[in-house]
C-alpha cells in the first residue's frame, strides 16, 4: 500500500458558510474513513480565532469573529505543517461563551487523512498549496441560518436577539464578501439541500481518499 511507502498524508480542504454542514460533512467523511481503516483527524480554524484577553467582554461582543482577519491563520498553518510531517499539536481550544481562548489546549495526533475545515478553509493561499482536494459546501440562507441560531444557542450561550443580529451584521455580509468567493477555489462544491448528509459526495471523497493509499 502507498501508506506502507510514504508517511505523507491526504490533506483535504473544507469550507463553506456559517451553518452550511462542513463540520458535520468533515466528520462524517473521517468517520467512514477510519471504518475503512484510515486514520483521519480534524483541524479546525473554529479553534483558531485569535485570543481577546485584552478586551473587556462588551468589546470581545462586538468583535467580529466573522472577517478572515479574526483567525491566526499563521498558527494554523504552522500546526498543520506540523502534523502533515508527522508530528503531534496542541490545538488552541476556543471558548465561544467568554468570546476568546481557553487556557487547555487540544492535543491532536498526525493522521493519514487531514481534514482543515471551517468559513476560511479555502482563503489563504498557502494552505490551498497543501490540500490534495478541496471542497465548498453551501446551502440555502434559510437552512444557514436556522442551524446557526440553533447552534449558538445551545452550544455557545447566545440569546435568539443576539443570534439574529449577528447574522444580519456580520455573518452575511463576510459571507458575501470574504467566503463565497473562495468556492471558486475548490474542486468540488456541494449544494446541501435538507438535513441528510450528502452521501454520492461522502462515498466519492472517501473513494478518492482510499484510492490514494493503495
Amino acid at each position: 500500500m502507498r501508506a506502507h511507502q510514504t508517511p505523507q498524508p491526504f490533506i483535504v480542504g473544507i469550507a463553506g458558510g456559517s451553518g452550511s454542514g462542513k463540520t458535520t460533512f468533515s466528520r462524517k467523511v473521517v468517520g467512514e474513513c477510519r471504518k475503512a481503516g484510515i486514520s483521519g483527524t480534524i483541524l479546525s480554524l473554529d479553534n483558531y480565532y485569535r485570543p481577546l484577553q485584552h478586551l473587556n467582554l462588551e468589546q470581545r461582543k462586538a468583535y467580529n469573529f466573522d472577517h478572515p482577519d479574526a483567525i491566526d491563520f499563521d498558527l494554523a498553518y504552522a500546526h498543520l505543517q506540523r502534523l502533515a510531517a508527522g508530528e503531534r499539536i496542541e490545538q488552541p481550544a476556543y471558548d465561544f461563551k467568554a468570546y476568546t481562548r481557553k487556557a487547555k489546549t487540544l492535543p491532536c495526533a498526525p493522521a493519514q487523512l487531514i481534514v482543515v475545515e471551517g468559513l476560511y478553509a479555502l482563503y489563504p493561499e498557502a494552505f490551498l498549496k497543501l490540500y490534495h482536494y478541496r471542497i465548498f459546501v453551501a446551502t440555502g440562507i434559510a437552512t444557514a441560518a436556522l442551524r446557526r441560531i440553533v447552534r449558538d444557542i445551545s452550544e455557545r450561550g447566545r440569546g435568539v436577539e443576539g443570534a439574529k443580529h449577528q447574522i444580519l451584521t456580520t455573518v452575511l455580509p463576510m459571507y458575501e464578501s470574504y467566503v463565497k468567493p473562495t468556492q471558486r477555489n475548490a474542486h468540488f462544491s456541494i449544494n446541501w439541500v435538507g438535513e441528510e448528509i450528502p452521501e454520492k459526495a461522502t462515498e466519492g471523497l472517501v473513494r478518492m481518499v482510499r484510492d490514494f493509499f493503495r
